[in-house]
């Protein structure tokens, strides 16, 4: 299983990834920061999306790679392979946009939904829990940080703790849960 994530210019429909990181254990996760100079109409920026990720146009100008050649390297990594996100409908959308404009198919990629992967598999071992469950109670003890590797390595966490808390539960586990 390999985990996705990306951040971005903005949510507006002009917008278009500025980090990308991925890996298929914390020990695995590459990051990169993308450079919009290199592409052309990579112009949209937010300053509240700023506000949310701290990454400055400037910053990506310096130090982003240039974006076709992650793009290649994405492609090399992840086509064909399991991989997973906690928000496929943003994470594809910019993984669509890197790879159609460095001249890539985004069909080679895709993106599924970690939260409904973790609900199938929570189902079988407890089935009072749902995935928003503990994903809320797991958020609690952990700070999200709001940048790409950042946020694989929290979900590859979130991904242990289900396991170890509830895939490995004995049978008495207590359902006890309020459902909304």
């Amino acid at each position: 299983m390999y985990i996705i994530d990306f951040e971005a210019s903005s949510l507006s429909p002009d917008s278009y990834p500025i980090e990308v990181a991925w890996g298929s254990s914390p020990e695995t996760v590459s990051t990169y920061l993308l450079n919009p100079d290199k592409m052309a109409g990579w112009t949209d920026w937010s300053s509240k999306s700023f506000e949310f990720h701290g990454i400055t146009r400037e910053k990506l100008i310096k130090n982003g790679r240039n974006p076709r050649q992650v793009a290649a390297v994405m492609i090399r990594e992840l086509a064909g392979k399991p991989v997973f996100s906690d928000e496929p409908r943003f994470d594809n959308r910019w993984k669509d946009r890197l790879l159609a404009d460095s001249g890539f198919d985004p069909g080679l990629v895709r993106i599924k939904n970690l939260k409904y992967y973790l609900n199938k598999l929570i189902k079988k071992h407890a089935p009072c829990k749902r995935c928003v469950d503990l994903f809320q109670e797991f958020s609690i003890k952990k700070t999200v940080h709001h940048r790409a590797g950042a946020d694989v390595l929290w979900l590859f966490e979130f991904v242990e703790f289900v396991e170890n808390q509830y895939l490995k539960t004995d049978p008495s586990f207590d359902c006890q849960i309020k459902k909304s």
